[in-house]
């Protein structure tokens, strides 16, 4: 199982929507504690049914998303570009990943919402940086128009 962690707001439902079923919804609600879905990509030559958790990010359903990080292979850490906020608390969410999951997690970080980049207030180098001190893979990506949300799944995934 792969989860999608991250402040509320920041895009893991489109994320997981335009990923598995190629859908964007501009009226996305907030995610109440735990959703899933799955979709079945090759990997090396090989059917892999990969099953994807989405979390809420408020911070009152914590105790209930945390228990999905122990079975996960991997995690996207999601961010919103436009919103640095959202980047300051990435070790805070990446902290409670490592508290719960195994220590082999394969974990990327993702900043999404590219589309925006006239309201970009992370620069991607600086992203790219922590990402790299860190250990993670790297991926900026838009839900809405697509870019580079195959590519942040299946990095991870493979």
């Amino acid at each position: 199982a792969v989860v999608l962690i991250g402040e509320s707001g920041v895009g893991k439902t489109n994320l997981l929507s335009r990923f598995t079923r190629n859908e964007f919804n501009h009226d996305s609600r907030t995610t109440i504690g735990v959703e899933f879905s799955t979709r079945t990509i090759s990997v090396g030559g090989a059917a892999v049914k990969a099953q994807i958790w989405d979390t809420a990010g408020l911070e009152r359903y914590r105790a209930i998303t945390s228990a999905y990080y122990r079975g996960a292979v991997g995690a996207l850490v999601v961010f919103d570009i436009t919103k640095h906020q959202t980047y300051d608390v990435v070790d805070r969410w990446l902290k409670e990943l490592y508290d719960h999951a195994e220590a082999s997690v394969v974990v990327a970080l993702v900043g999404n919402k590219t589309d925006l980049a006239q309201a970009r207030e992370v620069p991607t180098e600086e992203a790219k940086m922590f990402a790299d001190n860190n250990g993670l893979l790297f991926v900026e990506t838009s839900a809405l128009d697509s870019t580079n949300v195959e590519q942040a799944f299946e990095t991870v995934l493979k």
